[in-house]
């Protein structure tokens, strides 16, 4: 009887024990797409520099896709070859992390066409989508997260 008390202790401090073994807090990698707001240069600043920080490892997100980035309101303007001397550092950080693939910005027919906006006016790098919020959407129902 002493034994299957025991036992029965033994087992039941198993059970019970609170197992905190250190494991790293690691998020599985993530589709992820930037939300555009404001449609500013510092705002678009702001998520190139985020979205350079993921693709270094550094914050709460991970991941192995390029962030999405579709630009479907002003911000369009700050990327034309008008613009490149007063918008250079910008159009170059966005030049740079689309050809490590860190991000995949495309850019608004629609708002290009209401806004006399030629696809030759912009870099390259800039892939046309028919409409920004369709896009968006899009991205979402493939599983692309809001960082």
């Amino acid at each position: 009887m002493r034994s299957l008390c025991w036992l029965l202790l033994v087992f039941t401090s198993l059970v019970m024990a609170d197992p905190k073994v250190a494991t790293p807090l690691v998020s599985a990698p993530q589709k992820l797409q930037a939300m555009v707001e404001l449609h500013t240069a510092d705002e678009l600043q702001r998520l190139l520099t985020r979205a350079e920080q993921v693709a270094n490892g550094d914050g709460q997100y991970r991941t192995e896709d390029p962030i999405a980035i579709v630009l479907h309101g002003q911000e369009i303007q700050l990327f034309k070859r008008s613009s490149y001397d007063t918008h250079k550092q910008l159009i170059d950080l966005a030049a740079k992390l689309d050809a490590f693939n860190v991000v995949d910005l495309k850019v608004c027919q629609r708002w290009m066409g209401d806004n006399g906006i030629l696809a030759d006016e912009l870099p390259a790098f800039l892939e046309p989508v028919p409409f920004g919020g369709d896009e968006v959407q899009r991205l979402q129902e493939a599983g692309y997260a809001f960082f």
